[in-house]
């Protein structure tokens, strides 16, 4: 009897043990708190200086995560007037192994249209590494954004056949979404004047 209740003990124990590791996960994996204010580039200073608060707008993303489970965003911030949009991706460090690439092999980021036309490359603005994650906060350039666009974010390395032509990028904007004006922060408005 003693035996059972011991065993039962242990067994309550780790079955508690394993829902702390998955809820544990579950917020990694959640954690969007990094590399979101907008970077305070010349074009962001500019728009800034001309329309103020309403130089900048954002949308949620339609999906949390890319197709293929490779990486996300967040942190979209788009600046219609100079054609800049910001935003921050991440990836997991196991997307080396996933794609069989060297570890530390250098990524592009490329926004492309519905027909799969690069529409701009990213510029890593500044990055960040977070447990087992890497946190990039790109900016691109030359971007136009109508209400009826599609547009999407894609992670893109040299050395691999990836993406590859089937390949469905991150929806960073859909057709009708709507754009809602971005709330600066008192630190990005200070560091935009």
């Amino acid at each position: 009897m003693k035996s059972r209740k011991i065993i039962g003990r242990i067994l309550l124990l780790v079955f508690i043990a394993g829902v702390l590791v998955i809820l544990g996960r579950v917020f990694m994996m959640d954690d969007n708190g990094n590399l979101t204010k907008i970077i305070p580039t010349d074009s962001a200073r500019q728009a800034y200086a001309s329309l103020g608060k309403d130089a900048f707008y954002t949308h949620k993303f339609s999906a949390p995560i890319a197709p293929d489970g490779y990486f996300t965003a967040h942190s979209l911030v788009y600046n219609k007037e100079q054609g800049e949009l910001q935003l921050t991706a991440r990836y997991n460090e196991s997307v080396y192994k996933y794609l069989g690439v060297e570890d530390g092999s250098d990524f592009s980021w490329e926004l492309r249209d519905a027909e799969g036309n690069t529409v701009s490359v990213g510029t890593v603005a500044d990055t960040e590494q977070k447990y087992f994650y890497r946190h990039f906060r790109l900016i691109f350039s030359d971007v136009t954004v109508e209400e009826e666009d599609s547009l999407f974010l894609f992670l893109c390395c040299d050395t691999v056949d990836y993406p590859k032509a089937e390949t469905v990028g991150f929806a960073v904007h859909r057709p009708g979404q709507d754009w809602k004006r971005y709330k600066l922060g008192s630190e990005e408005r200070e560091a935009l004047s």
